[in-house]
C-alpha cells in the first residue's frame, strides 16, 4: 500500500501565479478520511510533526490518494497544536462552502439545474450532473444553508422518482451520479475482509405508517390535509405519524401522489449493519456494495447501499468502517 498526502499552495506576485506542492505521507502519523451520503461534506483528519509543517496551514488545498484512487481533495479548515509538537488538521470537501445561507426560489426545474445554480454563485466547481427526470414545480427556500437546500431536494427527488441517486465531492468537482455506476465489486463479508459488525433493526429514527402533508387554501383561507397510512403496520407498531407542510404549487393529485411516495418511502423496518473491515480504497458513502453475513440472515449476496464510510490510515495499515442500510423498496 502506497498513499500521497499532497498541499499546494498558490502565491500571486503581480501578474505572476506559481502553485508549490509538497507530500506529506512521511511525516504523516495517522490520517482519517469520512463521507456521509446526507447532509455532510466529506471530512479528512490527519497529524503531523510540527517540525515538518512548513507552509501546512488553515487554508491550504490538500488531497489525499492511496495505491492511484483518489480518494479527498479539500481545504484545511481547522489546525491545533499541541505542546508534544504534533499538529492536527481537519480539512473539508466543497460541501463545506455550501453551508452558507440563501434564499431560492426555483420553478419546473430539475435537480441538476439547481445544484449548477448554486454552484455558480458561491463560484464552486460541478463534474458530472445526472438527469433525474423530475423537476420541482416550485421550490421556495428562505434563508436555510445551501447543503439543506440540496440534500432537502434530493431526498424529495429519489422519493418522486424511486432511484437513488447520490450528490457529493468527486475529488473536486460537485458530482449527481446513480448509485447504478457507483459501486464496488469486492465483496464484503464474515468470510472477507470483516473484522466485526452491529446489526440492528429500529422503528425508532426513520419508520412512519401514516403521511399526513397539509396545504393552506387561499380560497377558502382553511388548511387541507392529505392523509394515507397502513392499518397493519399501526396494528403492529403503533401509530408513526410524518408531517409537513406544503408550501409548493402542487394540485391535490400531485399532493396525494407525494403522500403515497412518502407512506412507500418510510413504511418498513429500518435495517443498518455497521461493520469494521479491511478497507477498500474506492469505497465512500453512496455507493453500491455486495454484502453476505450468514449469521444476520443475509446469506446470498444483497447490494446495499453505504450510508457512511470512514477509512483510516495509521502504522502502515489501512482499515474502514461503514454503516449501509436496507432500501428494498427503491430501486437503482
Amino acid at each position: 500500500m502506497s498513499f500521497s498526502l499532497i498541499s499546494s499552495t498558490v502565491v500571486k506576485n503581480g501578474n505572476k501565479t506559481t502553485t508549490t506542492t509538497k507530500d506529506y505521507a512521511d511525516v504523516t502519523e495517522k490520517v482519517e478520511i469520512t463521507t456521509e451520503r446526507f447532509d455532510s461534506p466529506g471530512k479528512m483528519t490527519f497529524s503531523v510533526l510540527q517540525e515538518n509543517i512548513d507552509d501546512l496551514t488553515v487554508g491550504s488545498k490538500v488531497s489525499f490518494k492511496c495505491d492511484g484512487v483518489k480518494m479527498f481533495k479539500g481545504y484545511i479548515f481547522k489546525r491545533e497544536d499541541t505542546f508534544d509538537g504534533v499538529s492536527s488538521y481537519t480539512a473539508y470537501d466543497q460541501l463545506r462552502y455550501l453551508k452558507a445561507k440563501a434564499s431560492y426560489v426555483f420553478k419546473k426545474r430539475e435537480l441538476r439545474k439547481i445544484i449548477q445554480k448554486i454552484a455558480d454563485d458561491f463560484e464552486l466547481k460541478c463534474g458530472s450532473l445526472a438527469k433525474m427526470g423530475y423537476k420541482f414545480p416550485t421550490l421556495v427556500k428562505e434563508n436555510e444553508s445551501c447543503l439543506d437546500i440540496i440534500f432537502d431536494a434530493l431526498e424529495r427527488a429519489i422519493i418522486e422518482t424511486g432511484v437513488i441517486y447520490n450528490f457529493y465531492d468527486d475529488f473536486g468537482e460537485l458530482t449527481l451520479k446513480e448509485i447504478a455506476y457507483l459501486y464496488t465489486d469486492k465483496l464484503i463479508g464474515d468470510v472477507s475482509l470483516v473484522t466485526d459488525y452491529t446489526y440492528t433493526q429500529d422503528i425508532d429514527s426513520e419508520t412512519y405508517n401514516r403521511v399526513k402533508l397539509v396545504k393552506k387554501n387561499e380560497k377558502s383561507g382553511k388548511t387541507d390535509a392529505y392523509i394515507f397510512q397502513d392499518s397493519d403496520t399501526i396494528a403492529k407498531w403503533g401509530l408513526l405519524q410524518y408531517y409537513d407542510e406544503i408550501t409548493e404549487d402542487m394540485n391535490k393529485a400531485q399532493i396525494k401522489n407525494l403522500c403515497k411516495q412518502y407512506l412507500k418511502y418510510y413504511n418498513r423496518i429500518l435495517k443498518t449493519i455497521k461493520i469494521d473491515a479491511i478497507g477498500i480504497p474506492e469505497l465512500r458513502a453512496g455507493m453500491v456494495v455486495p454484502i453476505r453475513i450468514k449469521s444476520i440472515g443475509i446469506n446470498k449476496v444483497r447490494l446495499l447501499v453505504t450510508e457512511k464510510v470512514t477509512h483510516t490510515f495509521e502504522g502502515g495499515a489501512h482499515t474502514m468502517s461503514l454503516e449501509v442500510k436496507d432500501f428494498k423498496h427503491l430501486k437503482g
